[in-house]
């Protein structure tokens, strides 16, 4: 059995954290690498284990190495809907476990180590933000994104007294 590699970029636990919209969005998937893959999976195929009946749809789809043809393929499948997933360790299916597909029938492939949750974009701690309108916006977006519209919003306050000298 091989020892996956386990990448986690942990944050503060504590402070609430959300996305600013327009930051890069917060994406969220799994990522499982797989061997002997002898079918293609195909994307929006549903792929099951065969031990845990954890669950994975197809996203996208890579093969590094071999061929389908000859029942030896390597790669990684990306999927966004998901359903199995241990929240503790962040792992999906187990390691050489048979993926049945939806269409690519059982055994089409092996997993090769337990898979992983990723994510990617921009997130930040809740006390950076400032939420307009339902929306949340980082410190740097708001100004860009709201100063024409803050300052039609000022009320304009000239005296009477106050004359443009000659």
């Amino acid at each position: 059995m091989q020892v996956r590699p386990h990448f986690y970029w942990g944050r503060p636990r504590g402070e609430k954290w959300k996305e600013c919209v327009l930051c890069h969005p917060l994406t969220k998937w799994v990522e499982l690498h797989y061997y002997s893959g002898s079918v293609a999976p195909t994307v929006g195929e549903t792929l099951t284990g065969a031990t845990t009946s954890d669950t994975l749809v197809v996203a996208s789809t890579t093969i590094f190495s071999g061929s389908v043809a000859g029942g030896d393929a390597a790669g990684i499948i990306q999927g966004t809907i998901y359903t199995g997933l241990d929240t503790e360790t962040e792992d999906i299916f187990q390691a050489d476990e048979p993926l049945n597909g939806s269409t690519g029938g059982s055994n089409m492939a092996t997993v090769k180590w337990p898979g992983c949750f990723k994510n990617s974009g921009i997130i930040h701690p809740k006390s950076y933000l400032i939420k307009r309108d339902g929306r949340w916006y980082c410190k740097e977006h708001y100004p860009f994104k709201f100063h024409l519209e803050d300052l039609d919003d000022q009320e304009v306050n000239i005296s009477e007294n106050y004359r443009y000298k000659e």
